[in-house]
């Protein structure tokens, strides 16, 4: 590897790593990202099953059972869990190993993209780079987000479309399938953008031929379909997907918007590219000559049309979160990585005649790594979010029974976070109904259930109660 490209590789190491290590090492996270991390904790100590997974022993949203979302990632993390036991890191473990996966997939996907420009292969820490400057890439790996998960087959679906595009191979007409399948058994309806790639593709570069073409959109189609049909035979997968579509789905698109206009979706698309867009056009506008002609630039608007096909279809409800577009961004990170390509190529072969400036750039991105780790050590375990919260949740469990059922005043009974914590780290669930138990908590300021004698736990947000009533147990 030459200078120049040795110091791309650094600098897209010591970005990404600032970015993602100091973030990942912390406790505190966002409220949906804690609720799977429960859900799957206790699906791995047989708290709730594969198609039954439960949060807590009064259940959610008026159902026993959590039905949010598919089950597939609660299984795959519960799985994760039962491997390295239950310490504040596993979580994050996970979401950092998927964080490396889909560097993996990435780089695959570029050699794949570049097989036939020798200049442009060893360029893949550019997509990477592009990608993970996102912010909301690097925000989901640190809040343990499904999407995460999902865009790894997402990713995968879409490399083996294109590969399969030149080879011909049917097996990879089958993985596609499958891995689109695993993307909806994650996250339901925006893991199928996958399946429309192989059309985006021959569409602007006419690469494969149109019968190759749609034998790879429908095959992935048809083995969806027969994998979903199959599952329904199985009672306690149908029961799950039942309720995961009518009481969820539906209801959610149908009763909680959670934006104001369609477009919301497209504005935060263009916000979450800004950082990547800018990067690449300079680097286009840095070059010393344009290239109109560039041979990239028809696969790389493929590219970007597959991306936006993830992020698209979300117009069509009221409830979107810019977050939910992540699983599109790699197609968009490697189109625009594609478009700039030429443009960087001769930017770093003017940059290796100057042998000093790489070597200086290489030690600068070493330097950001060794920072990004250096400060991730001294930040390990540290609250990054909710330091209140997080210390007088520790107090509580370090004097009320493990598994215990607990009364809240009501108001507490929407702060996910606290339930979360209380569950994750000591199993302890809140009951906001008024019925006695040994013991209840209530905010700073507010009065405990009657029976309930204060307790001095040292808690800065919260007040603790030891009561005369009976204790629940999570069951």
């Amino acid at each position: 590897m030459d200078p120049a490209r040795r110091a791309l590789v650094l600098i897209t190491a010591g970005v990404c790593g600032l970015l993602l290590l100091p973030g990942l090492v912390r406790e505190g996270m966002f409220m949906d990202g804690m609720l799977y991390t429960v859900v799957a904790h206790n699906e791995a100590r047989g708290i709730g099953t594969f198609w039954e997974p439960r949060f807590s022993q009064l259940g959610l949203a008026n159902m026993d059972t959590f039905h949010e979302h598919p089950p597939l990632a609660f299984g795959l993390q519960a799985l994760w869990f039962r491997l390295f036991g239950s310490a504040f890191w596993v979580e994050r473990a996970y979401a950092f190993v998927a964080a490396l996966l889909m560097v993996a997939l990435l780089l695959g996907l570029w050699r794949e993209l570049t097989r036939n420009e020798e200049r442009a292969r060893g360029l893949g820490a550019w997509p990477v780079l592009l990608w993970g400057i996102v912010p909301q890439v690097f925000w989901c790996t640190h809040n343990n987000m499904l999407e995460n998960t999902m865009g790894l087959f997402t990713t995968g679906a879409v490399w083996c479309g294109l590969r399969g595009l030149r080879t011909g191979s049917p097996a990879l007409a089958v993985g596609a399938g499958g891995l689109v399948f695993l993307a909806t058994f994650t996250k339901g309806v925006p893991g199928l953008f996958p399946l429309g790639a192989p059309f985006l593709w021959w569409l602007f570069t006419r690469q494969g031929g149109a019968r190759r073409m749609l034998l790879f959109t429908l095959v992935p189609a048809i083995v969806l379909a027969l994998v979903y049909l199959l599952l329904w035979q199985w009672p306690e997968a149908r029961a799950n997907l039942e309720t995961y579509v009518d009481a969820r789905l539906m209801h959610r698109i149908s009763a909680k918007p959670t934006v104001e206009h369609r477009w919301q979706i497209l504005l935060d698309l263009f916000n979450s590219q800004l950082g990547p867009m800018m990067l690449a056009g300079a680097v286009v506008l840095g070059s010393t000559r344009g290239d109109p002609a560039s041979p990239t630039a028809r696969p790389a608007l493929a590219l970007l049309a597959i991306g936006f096909s993830g992020v698209a279809p979300m117009m069509l409800t009221l409830v979107q979160k810019s977050f939910y577009s992540v699983p599109a961004f790699p197609p968009i990170a490697l189109g625009l990585a594609l478009w700039s390509a030429p443009a960087l190529t001769r930017l770093l072969d003017l940059l290796a005649l100057r042998r000093r400036l790489p070597k200086g750039l290489s030690f600068a991105g070493g330097t950001v790594l060794f920072a990004s780790v250096a400060a991730s050590v001294l930040l390990w375990g540290r609250p990054g979010r909710d330091a209140d919260m997080l210390h007088d949740v520790a107090r509580i469990g370090a004097i009320v029974p493990r598994g215990a059922l607990i009364g809240c005043a009501p108001e507490l009974w929407e702060h996910w976070n606290l339930q979360g914590y209380l569950l994750r780290y000591h199993d302890i669930s809140l009951d906001p109904r008024g019925r006695p138990h040994a013991w209840a908590i209530s905010t700073v300021g507010a009065d405990l259930p009657e029976g309930c004698a204060p307790r001095d736990a040292g808690l800065r947000t919260l007040r603790l109660g030891a009561c005369t009533s009976g204790s629940g147990a999570m069951k």
